[in-house]
């Protein structure tokens, strides 16, 4: 990571002079997945593994948006940013506003001056777009073109002009895995269940475990930078310092994962007979 995010405050820093609001909302895009990397990575050394599973969903977030960005056409570049600046907040006003309304009454039902100012704040349409914006048709195709899923059907085909990012829909798996485990479903229990009755293989399993997150958080910041730097003609091909930190990462993870592969062996040969 740290190789990544050198490599990121010199990437950044040869656009300084070009700037703008598409090469920012880029910048904040991996400074916002880095930072949520450091935060999964110390969940992990912390022994917290379902927790880092959740931080880790947002990487997979801020790398479709950034995504969906770098590999628009430039023609299509101003509309995408105003959806994201513009747009998809008046979307989240008019939300939040509705939610308030319901807080904010629940608030002074209880005596609660405080919260309920809170709430009533949060309605004033002086500092919220509460109105709606466009109509629900527009609305809900921007929220869906903006979803995880929405992005990787767009780069999955290649669609409304973005380069196809081959095998891209292969992330929706860990993003659902991660999902489970926001929305404590019972697939988060089955997983959890699954942990609790293992035997011999319990501990290849865990430190494998940790070896995919820690790959998720490399491979999914290094990508978000070489699709940024592309997007803009700097690189061609995956930089020599990114290139080095999969590299390296791989190396350090490929003994413990054939372990662990190993271990499984037999279940999965009986398994398909």
């Amino acid at each position: 990571m740290w190789l990544i995010r050198n490599y990121h405050d010199l990437a950044f820093q040869r656009r300084r002079e070009s700037r703008d609001l598409y090469s920012e909302t880029l910048r904040v895009l991996s400074v916002y997945e880095q930072d949520r990397a450091q935060a999964a990575y110390l969940l992990i050394i912390n022994g917290l593994v379902w927790d880092a599973e959740i931080v880790i969903r947002t990487l997979y977030e801020a790398f479709a948006k950034a995504a969906l960005l770098s590999t628009a056409p430039t023609e299509r570049r101003d509309d995408l940013l105003n959806e994201f600046w513009e747009m998809l907040p008046a979307i989240y006003d008019r939300q939040g506003a509705l939610k308030a309304k319901t807080a904010e009454s629940l608030a002074k039902h209880h005596g609660n001056r405080e919260d309920a100012r809170v709430f009533k704040f949060l309605r004033n349409p002086e500092r919220f777009k509460v109105d709606p914006v466009a109509d629900k048709r527009t609305r809900n195709e921007i929220e869906r073109r903006w979803s995880f899923s929405g992005i990787l059907e767009v780069l999955k085909r290649g669609s409304l002009g973005h380069e196809r990012l081959n095998w891209i829909e292969a992330l929706a798996h860990m993003y659902g895995v991660s999902s489970h485990l926001v929305h404590a479903d019972p697939k988060a229990f089955d997983l959890m269940e699954d942990r609790s009755l293992r035997g011999d293989d319990l501990l290849p399993l865990e430190v494998s475990h940790i070896c995919r997150m820690l790959s998720d958080i490399v491979y999914l910041t290094s990508f978000t930078l070489y699709l940024n730097e592309r997007s803009w003609g700097g690189v061609e091909g995956m930089p020599e310092p990114l290139k080095q930190a999969l590299d390296g990462l791989t190396k350090v993870t490929a003994a413990h994962r054939e372990q662990f592969a190993q271990s499984q062996d037999e279940f999965y040969a009986n398994a398909n007979e």
